[in-house]
């Protein structure tokens, strides 16, 4: 099958070496012209791309079989997309019709993980939780009749202890089915919070299929960075792939002292020269 003309070979495959980014690390350019945007990440090197905004079917008013030529019109995959649907998170009579077109559009574009990317601060309390982890499950469930996986995106916010002792996010860990549902570990956050991402990986083997790659320079201002510029041993963290199940990175930033496209392509430059 072709769209305009563009094969869709490879949509599903690359390996975990090609570089990929979160798309809101561009989100100015995206802001000016989709096109442009999408045009910049490939010509800085990046295999594929992490999507967000998803609206009403449409991404920053482009319709799904837009996004996806466009995507190939450029060289770029989607193996994954952030999707923040507060009703299938939040409503207690969801009736899973916004999870099931999701699931449409994700086939579509040749996801293989939809990534739950944030709660909203009224939502984080144990019975918000529980439920969201219900949620996650049974939208895990549904997603097997299209070879797709749901993963959850942390902040640090996951790193705070619940009632039984041990953290949001290992209650999440622990109390997901490990055949669907696995975890986009934001590197950044799990460090700002005082957590060892290698640590996390030996406790939770397998379970981090997707990462964040995003740099953090020295707490107390603790800003993102350019990848190599910060205060994380990169190094070390990939050493670690294997343990953690990894398969696609994404390099991440959300501040800047230069123009964006000089720091994704300085993050390349750096995890080519010294990491990978």
């Amino acid at each position: 099958m072709a769209v305009g003309g563009l094969c869709l070979q490879g949509l599903h495959s690359a390996p975990a070496t090609s570089y990929g980014i979160q798309l809101y690390t561009v989100r100015d350019e995206v802001g000016k012209g989709l096109s442009g945007a999408l045009q910049g990440i490939a010509r800085a090197g990046y295999a594929h791309v992490e999507l967000y905004g998803y609206n009403q079917r449409l991404f920053f008013g482009k319709s799904v079989a837009e996004m996806r030529t466009m995507l190939l019109q450029n060289g770029l995959r989607a193996h994954s997309g952030h999707y923040l649907l507060t009703d299938m998170l939040y409503d207690k009579s969801y009736d899973w019709q916004s999870w099931k077109y999701l699931l449409d559009d994700a086939k579509m574009l040749g996801h293989q993980y939809i990534v739950i990317p944030w709660l909203d601060a009224a939502h984080r309390t144990g019975d918000d939780f529980k439920r969201i982890t219900e949620r996650i499950n049974q939208g895990a469930e549904l997603a097997k009749a299209y070879k797709i996986k749901v993963s959850y995106h942390n902040h640090d916010f996951e790193f705070q202890k619940a009632e039984n002792g041990k953290t949001f996010l290992e209650n999440l860990i622990r109390d997901t089915d490990p055949a669907s549902v696995e975890f986009e570990l934001d590197i950044y956050w799990a460090v700002y919070a005082g957590y060892d991402p290698i640590e996390l990986f030996n406790r939770f083997p397998g379970r981090f299929s997707l990462w964040h790659v995003k740099d953090m320079v020295s707490k107390p201002n603790g800003q993102t960075c350019e990848v190599g510029k910060g205060v994380i041993d990169w190094k070390s963290v990939f050493d670690a792939k294997k343990k953690s199940g990894m398969k696609y990175w994404f390099v991440e930033q959300e501040h800047y002292t230069q123009p964006v496209f000089n720091c994704i392509a300085d993050s390349i430059s750096y995890l080519k020269r010294e990491v990978l």
